[in-house]
């Protein structure tokens, strides 16, 4: 699917640009949810705290490798489009 986010309704771009990240922010969230619950039902109260302090430090590692794995892949098609002088990211 190709849409152009520099034409046409702004706020649509953004949701339609917006909504995996959201998702995959829920599914992440439901995730801990789960493992919470597991975890304290099962195991006790010290494993308990052990996923609820490991779940910021977790997340802020996600975001740092999402916004990295991201920030590569611009970088590599920007040195292909220098060498070979085609353009991979515009039409």
């Amino acid at each position: 699917m190709k849409h152009d986010l520099t034409q046409g309704n702004i706020l649509r771009s953004i949701i339609l640009f917006t909504l995996p990240l959201l998702i995959g922010n829920l599914m992440q969230q439901a995730y801990n949810l789960v493992d919470t619950y597991v975890v304290g039902m099962a195991l006790g109260s010290n494993a308990l705290a052990s996923v609820g302090s490991c779940y910021t430090l977790m997340t802020f590692l996600i975001s740092i490798l999402t916004g990295l794995c991201m920030e590569v892949l611009l970088w590599f098609l920007f040195i292909l489009e220098r060498k070979t002088g085609m353009f991979y990211i515009r039409e």
